[in-house]
């Protein structure tokens, strides 16, 4: 199942508008075949969502990120089963390349 909430821009202002909650996070790129849909090209997890993707503005884990989701979860194993269940179903290139 695909991601609750977005998309966001990934732009310092769409980046400052995310709450310092725990997430699940998706960067992504619109899809080059399916108008309205993105490529996620990276899955992650963390405990402060802005502060996260702040670091990954600085420092993108793939090229061409333009759009993010999130979705909130409250404790790190509920976001630990759901980072592993988004990167099965999208296989980012992100998180491959990281392995």
């Amino acid at each position: 199942m695909p991601f609750s909430h977005g998309p966001y821009p990934f732009t310092v202002a769409g980046i400052n508008s995310a709450n310092e909650i725990g997430s699940v996070y998706g960067l992504a790129k619109p899809s080059l075949t399916t108008l309205g849909r993105y490529t996620i090209l990276y899955v992650g997890k963390t405990g402060n969502l802005r502060k996260r993707l702040q670091e990954h503005f600085n420092n993108p884990p793939a090229s061409g990120i333009t759009h993010f989701f999130a979705e909130v979860h409250g404790t790190e194993a509920a976001r630990t089963q759901r980072e592993y269940a988004l990167i099965q179903e999208f296989k980012p290139v992100g998180n491959t390349l990281l392995k």
